[in-house]
């Protein structure tokens, strides 16, 4: 029997729509390979960890790599992605399920960081992230821009 692997890009979520939107084109650049690639978040954003694994196995996923989208490894990486990865573990137990480390100090971090570091905005243009977050609107109450005029979604914005 082959193994068809897939990669979860595992981040916590955000209230701020389009958040979301980097992990999404990053996880887009990947399946450009014929990877089998979702985005899975444990709260606030869509689609949940379960989801993103589920539509790995509708995908005919038989290993999961669960890649999680962090800096460093904390609370969310050593205690809450394991728990959800059990519980994706009981209801698959046919799927394997693994998990990769954090960036840390992975190699092409220090020039990923000073690229960012060229690419700073000055204080006129950091406003740029509430503009272009509405354009991701999930209509979510909790979201900083909502009942704002910069929510399409919302009623103030109408």
């Amino acid at each position: 029997m082959s193994t068809q692997d897939a990669i979860i890009l595992f981040s916590h979520g955000s209230v701020l729509c389009g958040a979301g939107e980097n992990l999404r084109e990053i996880a887009e650049r990947l399946r450009a390979g014929n990877r089998i690639v979702e985005v899975g978040y444990l709260n606030y954003s869509e689609p949940r960890f379960e989801d993103a694994f589920v539509r790995c196995v509708e995908q005919g996923a038989t290993r999961v790599t669960v890649v999680p989208y962090f800096l460093v490894a904390g609370k969310f990486v050593k205690v809450d992605l394991p728990r959800e990865m059990e519980r994706v573990r009981a209801n698959f137990p046919q799927v394997e399920v693994c998990m990769a480390e954090a960036m840390k100090d992975h190699n092409a971090l220090g020039e990923a960081l000073l690229d960012c570091a060229r690419r700073a905005k000055p204080p006129a243009e950091w406003r740029n992230l509430w503009n272009n977050a509405s354009r991701f609107c999930r209509a979510n109450p909790q979201c900083p821009l909502w009942n704002t005029p910069r929510c399409p979604a919302s009623s103030s914005s109408g």
